[in-house]
């Protein structure tokens, strides 16, 4: 049975810190610092318990703000995916406001008659939260406005924007305050709180964004020396695919996850993510994904030698079938077919309106136990917000841009390779396709690396061809999907089919709407409905 201490923190909000609450109606948050409330520790554990909601929760969907994806549901292509960048969609109070808390949470318990054994734990939770927000924020918008106090609402109406080299620095400060006050984890029954491994690979997550090499190096070797994570599935037993499942919540990869209790709390992750009818539709891998994955030996599918166009699912890294559902493949009792005819049924090209745009459809999140039309819209699953793959990740990138083709480098994203059997990189033979003899050669083969490892798993690819400044290009070249051909072909034709026969892996790609970036897309617009409430925010360039 699963220790979910985040649903015992949803509990406690709901009987404590939510708007529909009986606790809010007579403790309205505005009212929280008064005599009627921060007198003991469970006030201060109850009001920092609040913050988690702020961590993402099945952001799986954003991936299609990269060329990794497209939606199979349609209506749910947003504008960034499509390349518009408008004011009007943007958003930041929110966040703001749970920055209010982290600052409300700080300045209450050093009023507070608590010892300091009780205050740090709480404290070091409110640093962490208050330097994650602010790293999502100064990442999507670039310089913002800066708070450290629980200010009213008339307090910041002449705010104006802090440089993001300013705020950066902060927030390294509030992650290694956190990793200091912080517990390398807590008891079983509070499992799932911010631990000094959460703050420290997310002081590396935002160094690494950023450029700061040495630090992300740093603080992902802290987590690393932890010696508290390890790769599930490490010594590769066939397992991998299992990662994505409900009955891995909390193995020993998970470094931070939202937590999830069916039927108590639940999401429809499966619902949607399903391919027709089944579920909903879900994410679509682009031609350009499939194509990311290596062959078997370790070489990309550009310079391979095993690898057949027309067969392109066989000898491949094994985390292409983990993610990608293609024709031929048979799923909670149904055989995929994606030829555009009406033999394919619901899941071919065009012949339902969620029906695959590209050819393919997402597997990495379709547990075999559960059924995507009952409890696929009721699930348990958690929503893993780091895991120690990318800790290894981030210190093989980092490391190699300190000391190119570091010996630590090719260990670390190695260990990531290893555990679904695919060959080690290395820098000692030049006759095996896994050779890298530059710094620039392991630096790319890290990124694929990123891509292959992390693909459909939210946002990252968006942000990665950003800050390895390739998102212009990327974006902006065709998307493309399955090649195929149609032929007449009466005598083997189904009869649904018009004398037609569709030859998959041979001719034109299937070409989509695509996406496209200009240089001042790097940072998002400021929110409209905030520079209409304060003028003094000023509007990012070509916004």
């Amino acid at each position: 049975m699963k220790n979910k201490i985040l649903y015992i923190i949803a509990s406690v909000m709901l009987t404590g810190f939510t708007s529909c609450s009986d606790f809010l109606d007579r403790y309205p948050t505005e009212e929280l610092s008064d005599g009627s409330f921060w007198k003991t520790k469970t006030d201060a554990e109850m009001a920092v318990s609040d913050i988690y909601r702020c961590l993402p929760t099945w952001d799986i969907d954003e991936d299609i703000n990269s060329d990794n994806a497209v939606h199979g549901i349609k209506w749910a292509n947003g504008n960034v995916s499509k390349g518009v960048y408008d004011p009007a969609d943007q958003g930041w109070s929110g966040d703001y406001g749970y920055i209010r808390r982290c600052n409300l949470v700080l300045q209450k318990l050093e009023e507070m008659e608590l010892s300091q054994s009780d205050k740090e734990p709480i404290a070091g939770q409110a640093y962490f939260f208050r330097g994650y927000i602010y790293f999502e924020l100064i990442r999507k918008f670039g310089d913002v406005p800066y708070i450290d106090q629980p200010l009213k609402l008339t307090d910041v109406e002449d705010i104006t924007r802090t440089s993001k080299d300013e705020i950066y620095t902060k927030i390294m400060a509030d992650f290694d305050k956190a990793f200091s006050y912080l517990p390398e984890e807590w008891p079983a029954t509070q499992w799932g709180r911010i631990t000094k491994g959460a703050a420290m690979a997310m002081k590396a997550r935002a160094a690494l964004y950023f450029g700061n090499w040495e630090t992300a190096a740093t603080a992902a070797k802290s987590v690393m020396d932890l010696n508290k994570y390890d790769l599930y599935d490490k010594e590769n037993t066939g397992k991998y695919q299992e990662l994505f499942w409900e009955k891995t919540d909390g193995c020993e990869e998970i470094i931070l996850a939202v937590q999830y209790n069916a039927p108590d709390k639940t999401n429809y992750l499966i619902g949607w993510e399903c391919f027709p009818t089944k579920g909903w539709g879900g994410l679509n891998p682009t031609q350009s994904l499939v194509d990311a994955f290596e062959d078997s030996e370790g070489a990309p599918i550009s310079k391979s030698k095993i690898y057949s166009e027309k067969n392109p699912f066989a000898n491949r890294d094994p985390r292409l079938e983990v993610n990608v559902l293609h024709d031929g493949e048979e799923m909670y009792g149904v055989t995929i077919k994606v030829a555009p005819l009406k033999s394919s049924g619901s899941t071919g090209i065009a012949q339902h309106g969620d029906a695959t745009a590209t050819g393919y459809y997402q597997q990495k999140w379709l547990d075999p136990s559960i059924d995507p039309q009952s409890a696929g819209w009721e699930m348990g699953k958690d929503w893993v917000t780091i895991r120690y793959a990318e800790v290894l990740l981030t210190y093989a990138e980092a490391k190699n841009e300190v000391s190119p083709l570091d010996d630590s480098a090719f260990e670390a994203v190695n260990q990531v390779r290893r555990r679904v059997g695919m060959p080690e990189l290395q820098k000692t033979d030049a006759t095996k396709p896994t050779y890298c003899a530059t710094q620039d050669d392991l630096r790319q083969r890290i990124r694929n690396e990123w891509r292959v490892e992390f693909a459909l798993e939210g946002g990252k690819r968006q942000w990665d061809i950003r800050r390895w400044g390739i998102a212009k290009d990327v974006l902006n070249a065709p998307f493309l999907g399955i090649k195929y051909k149609m032929v007449d072909d009466a005598v083997n034709a189904d009869p649904k089919d018009g004398g037609k026969v569709c030859v998959l892996y041979e001719g034109d790609n299937v070409k989509l709407a695509g996406s496209r970036y200009e240089d001042h897309n790097y940072i998002y617009p400021i929110p409209q409905s905030e520079i209409d409430l304060n003028p003094k925010l000023t509007q990012n360039p070509g916004y």
